[in-house]
């Protein structure tokens, strides 16, 4: 199959019928090898090879919009395989060359690549830049969607660097954005996210009421969302946690003590459990109205369940509070233990708070060392202060920089536009003296030259009445070939056919089996010969069976990628009702899932599973991998890619994934 595609394409640059013009045969070329580096069924390296060959020729054909088609394939291969530093060389160029040709679209698409790249590699400076170059472009092209999407990114990326009221102004416009769009699932969980932001910043900044505020807003837009449960039990915990902090310990034990009420949480969503259970223990420590017995339980509870998903922030978190806790009781072995295992771990991981928290903790048990954890804990607040300082302004001042380099390029153009009228004036002032001065000797050459062309059109007619000729004898050839193909061949293999039956005759053993075998293999040479001539004029999708095209594709991806399988295809479907459009998306919807599997989920086994029910075609998709939190992870590319084709064709998406316990894609498509 690949073998003889890649030969298609070989022959469609090398071979191309004469009457065809040369820039016509280069785009069909160009056309031929981007399609190649999009076709999933070749690897890597071919796609990438097919991308190349399509860059090659674009520079040879000398378009700018051709030469950008054939980056965004290679874009999109690297794009695909993850391979960051690829896809960041790739968009570079495509940014300049967009730049060259004022292209908006292309360039504000190549900024967010290269945004997404860079914050893909933690380099959040580089991102950010990139990313308020798309937002700008992206606002004025009314791309909405899209500048919604870079908003979300900037705020997430304030946020981390602790640039408080970026962060919040880039999660308002986030929101605004999203009053004007449809109410989707989607939208509602970005609605969700950007008032959860806005809640932890406020809450960060000790504005308990405003955190508040938004955490319930949070709470409350999520009523009725598929993931309802999950991100309620989130901002519940972060209501309590406001209410902690203020010093309304009664209030956030109340609520805490309402979560955990919740029997199915523990094993629906372990982390979450150790964290509140931490919480409440550490809740009605503060309080001091608390038995020792049960805040010990609590955070026991919540420490091994920590220690079982081996979640480092959590550990921190429960040994913290759990130190300040048995220092108040005076159990300083146990104290010491658990303050110096969360400051480890605060240290490694940059956690700030945590690391001031300890240091307190550790300068009242270790009196002998507290002016050492004393002058640690000035020199980190110092510390602090200053990087505070410089981030408050990085940002706005990233934004300052784009637009004067904007400004000083717009400038630039300008020079150049002014100078090149200006150039352009004085060369036709010199050509226009030149005609006048030269204009008799001119016509004379004019004459020459139209009795010249004048010949030239009648040898031009000529050869194409040539050619005419020549194609017309060729169209017969090829007639004629085919009847002979058809009534010729055919018809003697029918003759000896009918001629080796007449001689069954004979009645020795031998001989009927040598006749048997020879007519058998006549007839494998007709059957073959009406096949070739049947399959010439078949198309895949409408003759193939689907069924059988999906079962191929499971077990070709499963096998290759050494993954048991269940495949269950029901054959009450009738994939005559369903378009071929629907077909093709369900085709690269499977091919995506697995491929996802394959990367990310390390499972062992894959159950696949299709069938109608009344007017839907349900599709499952059940893995048994490592799974991952949806609180903490985006959405990759795969996960987009799919849930963009579930769009395109009506259908409804749900995914569900715990921690160690696999995903489940679940989709249903109206037919």
């Amino acid at each position: 199959m690949r073998h003889s595609i890649f030969l298609i394409l070989f022959f469609s640059v090398f071979f191309s019928f004469g009457q065809e013009k040369l820039s016509n045969r280069t785009l069909d070329s160009i056309s031929a090898f981007i399609k190649g580096s999009k076709d999933v069924s070749f690897t890597s390296d071919e796609r990438i090879a097919y991308a190349n060959k399509a860059i090659s020729y674009s520079n040879s054909f000398g378009n700018d919009s051709t030469l950008i088609k054939s980056y965004k394939a290679l874009s999109s291969v690297y794009l695909n395989e993850w391979d960051i530093e690829n896809l960041k060389s790739v968009n570079l160029k495509i940014l300049k060359l967009a730049d060259k040709n004022r292209d908006t679209t292309v360039s504000a698409n190549a900024n967010y690549i290269l945004g997404f790249a860079y914050h893909d590699e933690l380099r959040l400076d580089s991102a950010y830049f990139y990313y308020s170059k798309a937002v700008k472009q992206f606002k004025a092209i009314g791309k909405t969607k899209s500048y919604l999407d870079v908003l979300i990114n900037m705020s997430d990326i304030q946020h981390t660097e602790r640039d408080y009221i970026g962060a919040e102004i880039n999660a308002v416009s986030a929101l605004k954005t999203l009053e004007d769009l449809p109410k989707t699932d989607d939208n509602i969980e970005l609605q969700w996210s950007r008032y959860n932001l806005i809640g932890i910043i406020s809450g960060e900044l000790k504005n308990y009421e405003k955190a508040l505020e938004y955490h319930k807003l949070a709470f409350n837009v999520i009523k009725g969302h598929p993931k309802e449960y999950f991100y309620r039990v989130y901002s519940k915990n972060n209501i309590a946690s406001i209410y902690r902090r203020a010093g309304d310990y009664k209030q956030a034990v109340e609520l805490f003590n309402e979560i955990l009420e919740d029997k199915i949480l523990k094993t629906s969503d372990s982390l979450r459990y150790a964290n509140i259970t931490a919480n409440l223990g550490y809740s009605q420590f503060l309080s001091g109205n608390y038995n020792k017995e049960t805040i010990n339980a609590l955070f026991k509870e919540s420490f091994q369940l920590a220690k079982v998903l081996d979640d480092k922030i959590e550990i921190m978190a429960t040994s913290a509070y759990y130190s300040e806790f048995l220092n108040k009781e005076n159990e300083k072995d146990s104290a010491k233990k658990y303050v110096n295992l969360a400051y480890k771990i605060a240290k490694d991981i940059n956690m700030n708070d945590f690391v001031f928290q300890t240091l307190k903790v550790k300068s009242q048990l270790e009196k002998d060392s507290s002016n050492l954890f004393l002058n640690e804990y000035i020199k980190l607040n110092d510390s602090l202060i200053t990087a505070e300082r410089s981030i408050r302004n990085k940002f706005a001042r990233i934004d300052y920089e784009t637009d004067v380099i904007k400004q000083e390029k717009e400038a630039i153009s300008r020079q150049n536009l002014w100078l090149l009228i200006t150039s352009i004036g004085l060369l036709l002032s010199i050509l226009l003296l030149y005609i006048i001065k030269t204009q008799r000797e001119k016509n004379k050459e004019l004459q020459l030259v139209q009795q010249q062309q004048e010949a030239n059109e009648e040898i031009y007619n000529l050869m194409l009445s040539q050619q005419d000729k020549m194609d017309e004898a060729r169209a017969i050839e090829k007639k004629r070939i085919s009847q002979e193909l058809h009534d010729g061949i055919l018809g003697r293999l029918f003759g000896a056919r009918l001629s080796l039956d007449s001689l069954n005759y004979s009645t020795t053993e031998e001989a009927i089996n040598n006749r048997f075998n020879y007519i058998d293999e006549l007839k494998g040479i007709e059957q073959d010969i009406r096949k070739v001539s049947h399959d010439l004029n078949t198309d895949f999708i409408t003759q193939a069976s689907f069924s059988e095209m999906l079962n191929t594709l499971i077990t070709t991806q499963c096998n290759a990628y050494k993954i048991n399988y269940k495949a269950t295809i029901s054959d009450k479907i009738n994939w005559d009702d369903i378009t071929n459009i629907t077909k093709i998306h369900i085709y690269r919807i499977v091919q995506e899932s697995l491929q996802n599997i394959y990367k990310h989920a390390k499972a062992k086994l894959i159950n696949v599973t299709l069938k109608q029910e009344d007017n839907l075609i349900s599709l499952s998709i059940i893995d048994n991998g490592v799974g991952y939190d949806k609180s903490k992870q985006k959405e990759g590319i795969g996960l987009k890619n799919i849930k963009s084709r579930v769009s395109a064709i009506g259908g409804k998406q749900i995914i569900d994934s715990q921690i160690n316990q696999g995903t489940t894609i679940n989709i249903e498509i109206p037919i």
